[in-house]
């Protein structure tokens, strides 16, 4: 399965994560990221709209570059994401450390404020 992603005017890097973001999947997440990342796009949303399973392995792609990003005056930011998905999210704290939004373009416009 493909994972779509695009450029935003804003320069913002849109990523819809697939309906399971699993073990079988995260991997193309982490490659997506990372090839952005080497470019210079260091400002990225994931869309999770879509999203209704993730296991660790998913989380741990998601979490995986933040660092990164942060040190290239970048950030990540989670949209969108379902009840299960926040769940998730607020059993790991991971939402302490990533902002999540409501919406997709929440999520984009937060980088410029």
């Amino acid at each position: 399965m493909a994972i779509v992603h695009h450029n935003t005017k804003q320069g913002v890097i849109v990523i819809l994560a697939p309906p399971r973001l699993t073990v079988h999947v995260s991997p193309e997440l982490k490659n997506i990221i990372k090839e952005h990342i080497e470019v210079g796009h260091n400002k990225i949303v994931i869309n999770l709209s879509s999203t209704r399973f993730m296991d660790s392995s998913g989380l741990g792609a998601i979490v995986s570059f933040i660092e990164k990003l942060r040190a290239n005056k970048g950030d990540i930011r989670l949209a969108s994401p379902q009840k299960y998905i926040r769940e998730i999210l607020e059993l790991t704290h991971i939402n302490q450390v990533i902002k999540s939004y409501e919406t997709e373009s929440d999520a984009i416009d937060s980088f410029s404020s």
